[in-house]
């Protein structure tokens, strides 16, 4: 994965991630947070999966259902935010993809394989966002 720093501005930066063939998406920018102390951001993205796990968040189970795909597929729409959850960056992120014949699938991505690439905006937020455990949920959630 490449970057570059868009704007350095007073209320946060904005950054270009360009993915690479084989890039784990969520590990890739895990990394890139963490690096670059991103605690609180934005980002959007298109490009193509090689393969993704996306996920349906069952409330009665407290569980993510995952939903395989395991084909070339179009990102069409890749959204989400970080916020610090136990000291470190936390990434929560919803993809859309396209199959083929253009049907879609959509969740919550658990991960996914670039291919051919990934482009994606990230742009940091001027306040701190941190995740809090909320058992009767099941998830962590953005504690405002």
């Amino acid at each position: 994965m490449k970057h570059k720093l868009l704007a350095s501005r007073p209320h946060g930066r904005a950054y270009f991630l360009a993915f690479d063939v084989d890039d784990d998406v969520l590990e890739a920018l895990q990394q890139f947070c963490e690096l670059h102390r991103v605690y609180a951001a934005t980002f959007s993205a298109i490009g193509g999966f090689r393969r993704a796990t996306l996920a349906y968040y069952d409330m009665d189970e407290k569980r993510y259902e995952p939903i395989a795909v395991d084909e070339q597929v179009e990102a069409v729409s890749l959204l989400g935010n970080v916020a610090l959850y136990g000291g470190k960056p936390r990434i929560h992120a919803h993809a859309l993809v396209a199959h083929r014949d253009g049907h879609t699938s959509g969740g919550h991505l658990l991960g996914a394989i670039v291919r051919p690439t990934l482009e994606l905006l990230l742009e940091e937020l001027p306040a701190s966002l941190h995740r809090t455990d909320r058992p009767q949920i099941g998830i962590p959630l953005i504690d405002l």
